[in-house]
């Protein structure tokens, strides 16, 4: 992981572009075999698909071959721990997460507000994110029903820090709140200074 030096963004160093930019990160690339995304040449594995340039051995099963690894923690899994659907290769520890073309749902809440925020907060400790929404719905190739809820997307490589950001601000009952780090004051979308004690929060 390295930071884009055009936006700063945190990037996989498989990636040849940043997702979030498009800022070149590497003169030569080639298609992934697996998923068709562009990726650095020299990648050994697609930061996006998870698929395996020369197969490694399997975490759980050292005796056979993977040809993939989890997109989302990059654990190797051969075909009998592989979960993953369609171009996707998952651990069985990441089976349930949804991943829509390259982007992980690693959180749902109940309004555009909420999501919005956590959006926001992923975004001031450089990880890309988006929000998928009943206003999407022609976005993403998804199904209807799977926009019951706010979805808060991240690419699949930055899913294991965006867990560990989204960790550090969930109370005893489980809720994420993003709220000032010098009070713990709740804050709004947008703000960029505590109102309860002024306190920088971007």
């Amino acid at each position: 992981m390295k930071p884009c030096p055009e936006c700063g963004t945190v990037v996989d160093e498989g990636h040849a572009v940043c997702p979030s930019c498009g800022h070149d990160l590497r003169d030569r690339t080639r298609e992934c075999d697996h998923c068709g995304e562009t990726i650095a040449a020299e990648a050994d594995a697609c930061p996006a698909c998870g698929h395996l340039a020369t197969p490694v051995r399997c975490e759980r099963h050292p005796e056979r071959e993977a040809h993939g690894q989890c997109a989302l923690c990059g654990t190797p899994v051969c075909d009998e721990c592989d979960t993953g659907t369609r171009h996707y290769h998952r651990c069985r520890e990441h089976a349930d997460v949804t991943i829509i073309e390259g982007w992980a749902e690693v959180l749902s809440v109940t309004d555009d507000v909420q999501a919005r925020l956590i959006e926001e907060n992923l975004r001031a400790d450089r990880i890309d994110a988006r929000i998928l929404s009943t206003k999407d719905h022609f976005a993403m190739p998804v199904d209807p029903g799977y926009l019951a809820r706010v979805r808060v997307l991240v690419p699949t490589y930055a899913y294991p820090e965006a867990e560990r950001v989204i960790a550090g601000h969930r109370d005893a009952a489980g809720e994420v709140s993003f709220g000032c780090p010098n009070c713990g004051e709740p804050y709004a979308e947008g703000e960029r200074v505590c109102s309860e004690c002024g306190e920088a929060l971007v």
